[in-house]
């Protein structure tokens, strides 16, 4: 079994802070770490994180950016196993050693947001064995949607995906606070004809009807067996009280404070986009993320479109003293662990977890020098 010791290191652990410290590895765990004062001097493979930060690799629950991988401009195809190794390295560069593939489930609504995309790109994941970091599917299901509807509930039953969120692009829903803002999102984004635009409202309002049993049974399912459930777009209290009492336990991009607080309240782990930190505001006019971490309403951070943002957030908040640097590194690693099941084995330097890790250097801005996936090194930047 091979053992690997990163040494001077400032190891962050969900507490604090413990500079010129040390970790071992045995095979894929962590089996230890600690100071100076007690660093192993055993002969072993060792590498030296000369003064820069070992933290656990990031847990991303929500990123579509595989989207313009596959579809990087309109009607311009790539097949999802080459998007796949693309992401899989832009993934491991970012510190990302978990990720949650955030597919829609919709009726070609967006782009190429389908039934058989979803399909295609379990499909890659399965078949491909090499990857620097962990794939895992969370499959957004947008409420509308007949087709959506029968495929969730199948990959669910199948044990296909790791976590399930519920949608609703509805003009007057979460996002879209009128047609014409649900109209000009869709015109900046898909460049699709007016009549094309009517052509979706009128398959949306047609489906209204049968949302709210789909919702029912959707959770039902992924209740029974074991999945997650996020609710997305929250924009009422009412609603997340709705929604937790169908076993919602993650609120997603709640478009206001009052829906934040609510979920907070009602003990779901509030997630909002690392790029809304980074920018600082929304890029749909919602809820500002350092808002909600600022009143204690925010526990999860997550890529949304944009991974880098991800590790860029968690320094930005320290550096700015929103928040102590432990506090802001748990939003990317232990709590959204917790949030989806994981745990017990991932977000934290803990002895007996797996030992997903990242070592990383701040200069202007942070980077990622080393990390390793289950015990083995799958990148490194000198």
């Amino acid at each position: 079994m091979k053992r690997t010791l990163i040494k001077n290191a400032n190891l962050i652990l969900p507490d604090r802070l413990i500079e010129g410290g040390w970790l071992l590895i045995e095979g894929a765990k962590i089996a230890g770490w600690g100071d100076s004062s007690n660093c192993p001097s055993r002969e072993l493979f060792q590498v030296n994180a000369s003064g820069d930060f070992l933290m656990p690799g990031m847990i991303d629950l929500h990123c579509d950016s595989i989207e313009k991988l596959v579809e990087p401009r309109p009607d311009v195809h790539f097949e999802p196993h080459l998007a796949l190794i693309e992401n899989d390295r832009r993934m491991a560069g970012c510190g990302i050693t978990t990720e949650f593939h955030a597919i829609s489930l919709d009726d070609n609504e967006f782009g190429v947001r389908s039934v058989n995309f979803i399909r295609d790109f379990i499909h890659a994941i399965k078949s491909e064995s090499n990857t620097l970091v962990r794939h895992e599917i969370h499959a957004r299901l947008e409420v509308t949607s007949k087709n959506g509807y029968e495929i969730i509930s199948q990959l669910i039953k199948g044990n296909e995906v790791s976590l399930v969120s519920l949608m609703d692009h509805t003009p007057g829903q979460g996002q879209y606070t009128s047609e014409e803002s649900y109209r000009s999102y869709i015109r900046r984004t898909i460049h699709i004809s007016e009549q094309e635009i009517d052509a979706v409202l009128e398959l949306k309002k047609g489906q209204e009807a049968e949302v709210p049993n789909r919702i029912e049974n959707v959770t039902r399912l992924a209740r029974k067996a074991g999945i997650a459930i996020a609710s997305h777009d929250d924009d009422s209290p009412e609603k997340v009280a709705q929604l937790s009492a169908l076993g919602v336990t993650i609120s997603e991009f709640p478009t206001r404070m009052e829906a934040a607080r609510k979920a907070h309240e009602l003990g779901l782990a509030v997630c909002l986009g690392a790029p809304n930190v980074v920018r600082g505001k929304s890029s749909g006019g919602n809820l500002r993320a350092i808002e909600a971490i600022e009143a204690g309403v925010c526990d999860v951070l997550c890529a949304d479109y944009y991974p880098s943002a991800m590790l860029t957030a968690v320094f930005k908040l320290a550096s700015q003293h929103i928040m102590n640097l432990p506090e802001a590194v748990r939003l990317v690693t232990i709590n959204p662990a917790s949030a989806v099941g994981f745990g017990a084995a991932l977000g934290t330097l803990e002895e007996g977890k797996l030992a997903d890790l990242i070592l990383v250097r701040v200069d202007r801005h942070p980077r990622v020098r080393r990390l390793f996936v289950s015990g083995k090194e799958r990148l490194v930047h000198e």
